[in-house]
């Protein structure tokens, strides 16, 4: 029995459907059965990419599954130009996905951009695997990272514009960069960009770069023990290079610290219930010291000090949460916005959770990683029309045991359940089956080549540099003493002393001689 009714939301899903097909230029079918199988996920409850061939959507055998996530930017017998072929068609998914992100009338955008894991521990033939830290597991493993970007939609929605893997040697907050500037260029120049991260994105090389742009604020969560520097605004008379750097504060010592331009109070609801006071403190127009490569001293920077109280007044955290507001929009970031967008930017974690926990996001069985990547491409694909279904939910009527006040809030979970129990997709489902066969010069069973398992890679040591570390923990400090000495600068008898200097220092510490 249909529990649905036949919603409006049918024609525009076929609208939004028909367009995507013209992004895959071969294997267009598969690729269509593979969404509507991603999307529908609900019902077929598929754990593994291949359990998807299950699905009531895809009219093929499996084995066409993994040839649309390997073939849809060009023909099978095709070896030419393939990596090419791959980028353009990648590139101009993104184009639509980041086109469907920015619908509507508003001209400010915010971003979140966060790096998420693949784990790839057991997959001894995937290429190009690294040691990469898992928040889920709480340690480091063995996979490849991704860097995500996604729009705040606001409510707990992040729609991905872009989720491409970091290579292996290359720096992943310069390749962040070159993510964000292929979407800043797609977005009118008019427009204003706000680009959320946590503490890792605080980093020279992140907002350096970005800090050039026109329109675009860079809002992230400063580290702890962050020096700040006023400007030094005394003209320096005679020769010389004029000094930069004015009084110097710590973010971690309050004492250090200067009046804010601002500060505000209020109180607001947490998810729990609970009722918390927020204080908010501004400090407008600090620089950082920067490096030979990135010159910090002209990007001014305003800070958000954000203290956060319990009904009782007593402090809520230990520490208090620093956020840094950088760009040449910072202006249009008042301190109360800088605290909501990063406030909002966990969102993205709830992306991943549902990805790869319903998408399948991290379930592709492949030993290149390319192939990981399209997949993750095809999940975000789906997830954009998950939430283009959102007014499935208007339409739905409620089983007797269900609440239903909770079944018709809009979230993406609902939203997953009603595409697979209505007959929406059914109505736009679109199959143009051609059964083909297998040509003999691809037929698996006689091309089948076992491959050599892969290295994981590993940083190399520089051979002609020669650097002795002395690492203490003292007590039940987390604090580290490490000294670093170089052999090129001191002499046999200098350093042998220092070891030496250093040694009893650490062993002092760490058994006080009783007075």
């Amino acid at each position: 029995m249909n529990l649905w009714k036949k919603p409006k939301i049918a024609k525009n899903l076929k609208v939004i459907l028909t367009k995507l097909r013209i992004f895959f230029p071969h294997e267009k079918s598969s690729c269509m059965d593979l969404i509507f199988a991603l999307v529908t996920n609900y019902a077929t409850k598929a754990k593994t990419a291949v359990e998807l061939s299950l699905s009531k959507f895809f009219k093929r055998q499996y084995s066409s599954l993994f040839r649309a996530v390997s073939g849809y930017f060009t023909s099978r017998k095709n070896q030419t130009n393939r990596d090419k072929l791959r980028s353009d068609a990648r590139n101009n998914i993104k184009s639509f996905l980041l086109e469907s992100a920015l619908e509507g009338e508003k001209r400010i955008h915010s971003f979140a951009i966060d790096i998420t894991c693949n784990i790839k521990k057991h997959s001894v033939k995937a290429a190009d695997r690294s040691c990469i830290y898992s928040g889920s597991i709480g340690g480091m493993s063995i996979g490849h990272n991704y860097s995500v970007i996604c729009k705040n939609e606001g409510g707990g929605w992040m729609l991905p514009v872009a989720i491409d893997r970091i290579p292996y040697g290359e720096n992943k907050y310069e390749f962040s960069v070159s993510q964000v500037e292929f979407i800043l260029d797609k977005i009118p120049p008019t427009d204003t960009s706000f680009l959320t991260g946590d503490s890792a994105y605080s980093c020279n090389k992140f907002i350096h770069k970005l800090s050039k742009r026109e329109n675009v604020a860079i809002i992230a969560r400063m580290r702890a023990n962050k020096a700040i520097y006023e400007k030094y605004d005394d003209k320096k008379e005679g020769s010389g290079r004029k000094r930069k750097y004015g009084k110097k504060s710590s973010l971690n010592k309050p004492e250090s610290l200067p009046k804010p331009n601002q500060i505000d109070e209020f109180d607001e609801v947490t998810n729990k219930g609970d009722i918390q006071r927020v204080k908010l403190s501004f400090f407008e127009g600090y620089i950082c010291r920067g490096s030979k490569d990135y010159k910090m001293s002209e990007i001014e920077i305003n800070f958000v000090r954000v203290e956060i109280f319990k009904e009782t007044g007593e402090r809520k955290y230990d520490r208090d949460l620093w956020i840094g507001v950088s760009g040449k929009a910072r202006g249009k970031v008042t301190m109360k916005a800088a605290y909501y967008e990063y406030k909002d930017r966990f969102d993205i974690e709830h992306y991943f959770k549902f990805s790869k926990s319903k998408l399948l996001m991290d379930k592709f069985q492949s030993s290149d990683p390319k192939k990981d990547e399209d997949f993750m491409l095809f999940g975000a694909i789906s997830y954009h029309v998950l939430c283009k279904a959102a007014d499935l939910l208007d339409d739905i009527q409620v089983r007797p045991w269900e609440n239903k006040k909770k079944m018709n809030v809009k979230s993406l979970s609902n939203i997953f359940r009603a595409a697979s129990i209505s007959g929406v997709f059914d109505e736009v489902y679109q199959s143009d089956i051609k059964r083909r066969g297998i040509p003999d010069e691809r037929n698996v069973r006689k091309s089948f080549e076992s491959k050599a398992n892969q290295p994981i890679m590993k940083k190399a040591r520089d051979p002609t540099k020669l650097e002795i570390e002395i690492k203490s923990r003292f007590g039940k400090s987390h604090n580290i003493s490490k000294t670093s000495l170089n052999t090129e600068q001191e002499s046999r008898k200098n350093f042998a002393a220092k070891i030496l200097e250093k040694a009893t220092e650490i062993y002092d510490k760490i058994n006080p001689v009783a007075e």
